[in-house]
């Protein structure tokens, strides 16, 4: 039974990862895994209950890489959500973008609201966490309680996730956008010191960026010059 119910989840990512949302639907589901429609039924549940059983093996994954270690740095640990989440995510964009966009389906439908609220609370226990770390190496002030800063960083990582999920920006300007709104947010409470070293943080992920455009500029007018 659980060789067969692994078989479902493994035809259902491949599913989702060839046609996204629409393309899982329970008949095509039985016909690649060699299985009826009633079986699926027994094993997993309905349509909705796949995607969850989906979800909660990507959650594993995630769960899997971002184990902290005694030794972890302590914004590295801060970090670690969307650091692995998007190395993950990377190694099968099109599966992880349709298993997103179906739990955020699920979430505005309503259905199963607790379920998928469990796996939204799981990231901000991970950014709760690593918040904590942070304050308890003293890199923090401890002003602004740690529960809104991992609350305001998980939102941002997720609006992170819909804009790479709808195909706005690609996985390295998630993962770029997402740290720096987590550098940004933990500099309103950092020690003068952890601030310089989150500034530099931020400087290091936008200094790709400057100069290409510096470089841009520098050639339109090598350009017109040259004119």
């Amino acid at each position: 039974m659980e060789k067969r119910r692994e078989r479902l989840l493994e035809e259902a990512r491949v599913l989702l990862a060839r046609g996204g949302f629409e393309a899982l639907n329970l008949r095509e589901l039985a016909r690649q895994a060699g299985l009826t429609v009633p079986t699926i039924y027994n094993l997993i549940g309905c349509k909705e209950d796949v995607l969850l059983a989906v979800a909660a093996g990507v959650l594993t994954e995630i769960e899997a890489r971002t184990t902290p270690e005694a030794d972890d740095d302590p914004l590295a640990l801060a970090a670690a959500v969307v650091e692995e989440s998007t190395r993950l995510f990377e190694e099968d964009e099109d599966f992880y973008r349709a298993a997103f966009l179906a739990v955020e389906w699920l979430d505005q439908g309503g259905q199963h609201h607790a379920e998928v609220a469990r796996i939204y609370a799981w990231v901000g226990h991970m950014m709760e966490a690593g918040v904590a770390a942070c304050r308890a190496a003293g890199d923090l002030e401890g002003r602004i309680p740690a529960a809104l800063l991992a609350e305001l960083i998980t939102r941002n990582f997720r609006m992170n996730c819909r804009g790479w999920a709808f195909g706005h920006h690609d996985i390295a300007e998630f993962r770029r956008v997402a740290l720096g709104d987590l550098y940004v947010t933990l500099c309103a409470d950092a020690t003068a010191d952890f601030r310089t070293v989150l500034t530099q943080r931020i400087a290091g992920l936008t200094a790709p960026a400057v100069q290409a455009g510096t470089m841009s500029k520098r050639s339109q007018t090598s350009r017109g010059e040259s004119q």
